[in-house]
């Protein structure tokens, strides 16, 4: 596994996935998805769809060829400080509560440029 950051790698939800989640009632999905899990995982990505606090989450999982959009409960790993894992149960690689939010990249149109000027 790499160095515990998350991987990520940007999803979108297709029409169909879109209609799946209206038709069990699950609202508050982001236009665009990231991985949850640690970078440098294998080849099955996931990302929680809906919002965090319904009673039943739903999952996208989707790797080269494939895509599922599940129910599916999460690990339940708990840390010292006690903040409990948020991706899915048997998940590969490190607890969410392990992993750090990778550093945001800052537009190279901003760079050497006086605080102002574009």
């Amino acid at each position: 596994m790499a160095d515990g950051a998350l991987c990520r790698e940007p999803v979108e939800l297709t029409g169909r996935e879109r209609s799946v989640l209206r038709s069990v009632a699950v609202r508050g999905t982001e236009p665009e998805l990231f991985c949850e899990l640690e970078a440098g995982h294998g080849h099955e990505h996931a990302t929680p769809v809906g919002g965090r606090g319904e009673e039943r989450l739903m999952w996208l999982r989707w790797w080269p060829g494939r895509r599922v959009l599940e129910t599916r409960a999460l690990c339940g790993a708990e840390s010292d400080e006690g903040v409990f894992c948020r991706v899915p149960g048997g998940h590969e690689g490190s607890h969410s509560y392990e992993l750090a939010e990778p550093e945001p990249a800052w537009p190279l149109a901003d760079a050497g440029l006086p605080a102002g000027r574009r």
